[in-house]
């Protein structure tokens, strides 16, 4: 009859069970460092918008001021500007200088219902 013959079984080849949950802790904390950098810019790039937004509603709040041909009055003014689908609320002052010739322009942005300011920007217009 046959013989028998006795094989002896190869090394098991692979990862342990206590490698594979360390591999998996380490990435799990990649992950959270990723995920966490992702939140971060996103918050980030949306409050630029914002701020880029509102410097360009203060720009042309102070170019209509500086083009229009009559002397502004002195005071403070209200309104409201869209830029890009988004609300804003304008504050304009007009203030006296050293010189009576010049007055100080003072542009405030804030999105509406944010009680924070986005932008702030001051300009000088000349009597005409």
């Amino acid at each position: 009859m046959g013989t028998l013959r006795l094989q002896r079984h190869a090394e098991a080849s692979g990862f342990t069970l206590l490698e594979v949950l360390v591999a998996l802790f380490i990435l799990a904390i990649a992950l959270a460092a990723i995920m966490r950098n992702l939140t971060n810019a996103i918050t980030t790039t949306g409050a630029l918008r914002d701020r880029t937004m509102a410097l360009w509603v203060a720009e042309n709040r102070l170019s209509r001021v500086e083009v229009v041909a009559r002397w502004p009055g002195l005071g403070t003014r209200h309104t409201v500007a869209r830029e890009d689908g988004r609300k804003f609320r304008v504050l304009t002052k007009v203030l006296v200088t050293a010189l009576p010739q010049i007055r100080r322009v003072q542009i405030t942005v804030r999105r509406s219902h944010h009680p924070h300011v986005l932008m702030r920007l001051v300009g000088f217009v000349r009597k005409p």
